[in-house]
């Protein structure tokens, strides 16, 4: 399985001049707030992060886990697809090795491409088949330097599984997606960015492999690998979100995510979907990192 960028077309496309005009009401249609995806996203978004304020007030280890549950139910399951499933655990390919993904971490799996192992039927823990692994989410209250190194090792781990094989089956999919998400960080400010680089560079990865696609500090900013402008070619680099409110960083960092599950179901199963994920109705407004 290759390490592949996940798909930013579908939100470049949303950014085109015609994509943007603000909806008119015409016989029984509704005129719509400018920007009203991005505004609810937004709203969500800052939701989430006064409820992550309340919490890290309390500052017992035992509510870390709180962080992973204020993303996930208030702000990530809405836009997911219906079939994708979140939980925690450990990751296997079909060669049993086992990554085990941290108590903070947040799988994506998708029930419909293989069975998902849990502790009990209502659980959210257990065991996931690298197949239907769709991504790894991990989440920091406090991101530090080490916490970095740790994703880095994590993700390189998860990209060195394989799936199981199928042939001669040559679809365009990416391995497990691994994100990282800090509601707050104590790395150099203005640097994140490079840190998160030179994290990768140390345990052996390639920034621009795909081993690592995005990570958000949402208090900061949102830095993603994808593909710009230049010189009249597409060329593979990681951009920095250009936001406009202290809400922009959580709210493109999960349109990204349910662009991504949204796109990477459709390609495991071999459909070519007219619809997709949030992202695809917000704008583009990223720099080079």
């Amino acid at each position: 399985m290759t390490n592949t960028i996940a798909s930013e077309a579908t939100v470049e496309a949303a950014a085109e001049p015609g994509n943007r005009a603000r909806p008119r009401a015409v016989g029984y249609f509704m005129d719509m707030p400018e920007n009203y995806i991005l505004n609810r996203l937004r709203i969500d978004a800052r939701h989430v992060l006064t409820l992550a304020d309340h919490e890290r007030a309390i500052g017992h280890p035992g509510v870390k886990g709180r962080f992973r549950e204020l993303f996930v139910n208030n702000l990530l399951v809405p836009w997911l697809p219906p079939a994708v499933g979140c939980g925690t655990g450990i990751i296997i390919d079909h060669e049993q090795n086992v990554v085990e993904a941290g108590q903070e971490d947040v799988v994506l799996f998708d029930a419909l491409l293989g069975p998902q192992i849990l502790a009990s039927p209502h659980a959210t823990d257990g065991v996931f088949l690298f197949d239907n692994a769709l991504c790894r989410i991990e989440v920091k209250s406090i991101l530090t330097q080490e916490h970095l190194k740790d994703f880095a090792k994590t993700s390189l781990a998860i990209a060195n599984l394989k799936r199981a094989a199928r042939g001669d089956d040559e679809r365009s999919v990416f391995a497990t997606l691994n994100l990282l998400l800090g509601f707050t960080s104590n790395v150099a400010e203005g640097r994140e960015g490079d840190s998160l680089q030179n994290a990768m560079l140390e345990v052996g990865i390639d920034p621009l492999s795909g081993v690592v696609s995005g990570m958000c500090i949402a208090d900061r900013g949102y830095w993603v690998l994808g593909e710009m402008h230049e010189r009249g070619n597409m060329v593979r680099c990681w951009k920095r979100l250009i936001k406009s409110t202290d809400d922009d960083p959580l709210a493109y960092f999960v349109g990204f995510t349910s662009n991504s599950c949204f796109d990477q179901r459709a390609a495991r199963q071999g459909l070519s979907p007219l619809g997709g994920g949030i992202g695809m109705y917000l704008d583009h407004p990223f720099e080079p990192a």
